[in-house]
């Protein structure tokens, strides 16, 4: 017998909310036939929030009469008594019941999420009504309790089912994971779901079985050659393709790449969606290398993008070119599954709850992966530290003591690089390896860089290294259990670990301190630029001494130790220390921006990445080069690259500019409302604005916002009256995961409308039919108050004007830009935002529209008329 149990709160915080409605269902675990079910409101003797009721559809008039937790406390308990608790996402709702006294930390819980997670591997994502649509489960109402049980059934029936489908060979593997713990809960899954397995693999047998399903290299290919390919009509290739539509400013940019390659020149292009400048640099890159044996590297800003030039664009032209070549991609080596260090997993034993859960997804994945790459598969909060001991950014990976060498997904994508005339990278990868003393990627001498308008961000975020106390207690506690095994010597290692976290204690009230002073006390989430001041309070020049020998101590006794390989935790260990003696390195500030952020669940974060990417790129990258091409769809600010210039150093390209083909007078329209009043005080204004324009549209629609509290109130306004008018309104952050909201919104987009801000939008590619309108709020200026925009500020004579508006109006054309796909398409962008009229750079962002694009200047109710009779 099981007990499924679904609670509804007033909020996510344990502490604080209170619940307003539970349901319990009992039913036979064998026949999944109900025994007995309890639902009731509950009141929660405190206001539910606007937004709760919203999702819910649970009002505080509902809940004023019904009975309070503490007068269901009897009655819940003896329901439940000691019977299996099933749940959906077991750790919101049993931290709910726990603090609210009751005692069931003793009773077995299974969970559909941990089910899900390993059994359902290739979904977007784990959310209760997403399972049950891709399960076919009828699913309505979700975010009321009752319909939440009685989903959360269905959907643990399936999941049963789908496991008893999977194979004897996989069974029997999942329980070799499942017999290496000791968690209460993992051993009743483990008997409920093996009851025809007795006997577990021996480790070698287990080994033997995963092997199989990973290929090994054995042989070894050559770059192709072809000295006699025809490089100077390069129309010729497009003609022997035959099957793509030519575009004359599509040849004309295959000529220029070609040249580019062929005469070692640097260059810059922009150029527009339409004219498909994928095949423009493939096919002149593909022919260089052919006739040159020289390498063409293809860097991409996005996974999706390099997928699709890869699974797609170059498996097109192999298939369709007269001329043989090879090509390959490669990933930065967090990507890649280690075999050797996914193994060393179930060497230690007594795996945690997620631990198993987490392998059990690798183990199943591994039996669908061709290349290995963990960026396949989605991950959950508590899996990323996991992941941490199996990707391959170890140097044991590719060691030649590795027995599993041949085998590592890494090793074998580095070698097919050698043999292709193409690599397809991503911007990660090409600046994490510059930054990468073994540089993998030195051998580039020809370059082209797609989507690069955004570079100086992803410089920024690629080297960006990141410390903080917790995360080293877990790499410790590893340590630990290693040394216990093995029985090495424990106590020597404790004594060295808490002098070194003693000190590391000391630093972290300094800078917690620090913060404090910078911000104030109040606040979950905190973040400040690290400056010299705060060196004017300590002199911390002997307590990094001593950090460091404390930090040599340990590592010194973890590399004598001769009975296991402890290079994976010097690695991170001796990352750790150079990372920390940056921050406190007082001249480092030339080189490097120094971030503090404390959060409730991390404490405090040390952090910091380059302070001049420009300078960096042009040290490491540039003048290494013999061809480079940068291109992109939106790189002109006020009809010059200026600002590229200065911010990338960029003084020996050379620039081009191709035209668009679209005709925005008659696609495009732009619609500025002069009565929304100021841009501070006009949420009122604004939603009103968006109630009757979502109402009369009804579909297609991005709404770009840039703060969580708009999206809040505009959500909580108009979900109700949408919803009546069957309209879905998906709102960022509220309720739905990003994956979700979209494949929501594109499953019936005609019926849809998006809430997010710019960084949603990241990655993300919407299919030009399903997109028709764009609202965008505000200008997408960076916060004044960011760390990085602060430190950089330094480098012009008005911060705001020279480096503040610029990148919004790179940002605001790539949204602008995106919507268009076709000659055929049509598409309105309405601009919230008063300061196009009372600011004196007003006239600088609307230069960043296409100067034919139709504007119009009316009032919202102008506007809405004119709409509603078009539509």
């Amino acid at each position: 017998m099981i007990i499924c149990i679904d609670l509804e709160t007033t909020g996510l915080d344990k502490y604080n909310d209170g619940i307003i409605e539970i349901a319990m269902i009992k039913f036979d675990e064998k026949t999944f036939k109900e025994i007995d079910r309890f639902t009731s409101l509950v009141n929660p003797e405190k206001e539910i929030p606007e937004l709760i009721s919203n999702i819910t559809n649970i009002s505080n008039d509902d809940v004023i009469w019904a009975p309070t937790i503490d007068d269901l406390r009897e009655e819940i308990s003896s329901f439940i008594g000691e019977g299996v608790i099933l749940w959906h996402n077991i750790s919101f709702d049993i931290d709910f019941l726990l603090n609210n006294w009751f005692k069931i930390q003793d009773n077995i819980s299974l969970d559909t999420f941990f089910l899900a997670n390993f059994l359902c591997f290739n979904e977007l994502s784990l959310n209760l009504e997403v399972l049950c649509d891709s399960f076919w489960i009828w699913f309505s109402w979700a975010h009321r309790a009752l319909n939440d049980v009685e989903a959360t059934i269905a959907l643990f029936q399936k999941l049963i089912e789908k496991f008893n489908k999977l194979s004897k060979e996989k069974k029997h593997l999942l329980f070799h994971v499942f017999n290496k713990s000791e968690d209460k809960n993992i051993i009743f899954i483990k008997e409920f779901l093996f009851k025809n397995i007795d006997k577990d693999l021996s480790f070698w047998d287990f080994e033997k079985k995963i092997l199989k399903k990973v290929w090994k290299l054995d042989n070894e290919e050559l770059l192709i050659v072809d000295k006699k390919i025809d490089t100077k009509d390069m129309s010729k290739k497009f003609d022997s393709i035959g099957k793509i539509e030519k575009r004359d400013n599509q040849l004309k940019m295959t000529s220029m790449v070609m040249d580019s390659l062929k005469n070692k020149k640097k260059v810059v292009i922009e150029a527009p969606t339409w004219l498909w400048k994928s095949f423009a640099y493939l096919i002149p890159s593909i022919t260089h290398s052919l006739k040159t044996w020289e390498k063409v590297f293809i860097s991409t800003k996005t996974k999706a993008l390099q997928d699709q030039l890869y699974n797609k664009d170059l498996s097109f032209l192999k298939e369709n070119l007269w001329n043989d070549f090879r090509y390959t991609k490669l990933k930065w080596k967090k990507n890649y599954l280690s075999i050797k260090l996914f193994f060393d997993e179930f060497w230690l034993g007594d795996l945690s709850y997620n631990k198993v859960c987490f392998l059990s997804k690798i183990l199943l994945w591994i039996f669908e992966t061709k290349y290995g790459e963990l960026d396949d598969l989605n991950f959950y909060w508590q899996e990323f530290t996991f992941l941490r001991y199996i990707n391959a950014d170890n140097f044991a990976v590719l060691a030649e003591k590795n027995d599993y060498r041949r085998y590592e997904y890494l090793f074998k994508a580095r070698v097919k690089l050698e043999s292709s005339n193409v690599i397809v990278i991503n911007h990660s990868l090409l600046f994490s390896d510059l930054n990468n003393e073994a540089w993998v990627l030195w051998k580039i001498r020809n370059l082209i860089i797609d989507e690069w308008h955004n570079i100086e961000d992803t410089v920024t975020d690629s080297l960006k290294q990141k410390y903080n106390i917790k995360s080293l207690w877990e790499s410790f506690d590893t340590v630990e259990k290693i040394l216990t095994k093995i029985n090495a010597k424990k106590i020597k290692f404790l004594q060295l670990k808490e002098s070194l976290i003693s000190k590391l204690e000391l630093l972290d009230d300094s800078a917690f301190n620090y913060i404090n002073t910078k911000l104030g006390s109040g606040g979950n989430y905190r973040v400040t630029l690290l400056e010299q001041d705060f060196f004017d309070w300590t002199d911390y020049s002997n307590l990094i001494k001593k950090i460091e020998l404390d930090f040599l101590d340990i590592l010194d006794f973890l590399a004598v130790e001769e009975e296991y390989d402890f290079t994976k935790e010097i690695n991170y260990l001796s990352w750790i220390l150079e990372l920390i003696k940056v921050i406190l390195d007082k001249k480092s500030d030339s080189k490097f921006i120094k971030i503090l952020t404390f959060t409730d669940n991390n404490g405090v974060i040390f952090e910091h990445t380059l302070l001049n990417p420009g300078k960096y790129l042009d040290e490491v990258l540039w003048n290494k080069l013999n061809s480079c091409v940068l291109t992109s769809a939106t790189l002109q600010i006020w009809w010059n690259f200026d600002y590229f210039k200065k911010v990338l150093f960029l003084d020996d390209f050379d620039f081009h500019i191709f035209d668009s083909d679209f005709d925005y007078s008659k696609q495009s329209m732009l619609f500025i409302p002069t009565n929304i009043w100021s841009i501070k005080n006009n949420t009122v204004e604004v939603v009103d604005f968006l109630s009757k324009f979502f109402s009369i549209v009804r579909w297609n629609i991005l709404t770009l916002l840039t703060s969580y509290s708009i999206i809040r109130k505009i959500f909580t306004s108009l979900n109700w009256d949408l919803k009546k008018q069957w309209i879905n309104l998906y709102a960022q952050w509220i309720a739905w995961s990003k994956m979700k909201l979209m494949s929501f919104f594109l499953k019936d987009s005609k019926n849809s409308i998006l809430l997010w801000t710019d960084s949603f939008w990241e990655g993300i590619d919407i299919p030009w039919d399903n997109l028709k309108y764009l609202v965008i709020h505000k200008f997408p200026f960076s916060v004044p108050t960011d760390p990085i925009f602060q430190a950089r500020s330094v480098f012009f004579d008005d911060p705001f004007l020279e480096y503040s508006v610029p990148k919004a109006i790179i940002k605001l054309k790539q949204w602008f830009w995106r919507l268009i796909r076709t000659k055929t398409d049509t598409w309105v962008v309405v601009l919230l935002d008063n300061r196009l009229f009372s600011t004196n750079w007003w006239n600088a962002f609307l230069k960043a529209f296409p100067s034919d694009i139709n504007i119009k200047k009316w009032t919202t109710n102008q506007f809405l008329d004119i709409l509603e009779k078009k539509l």
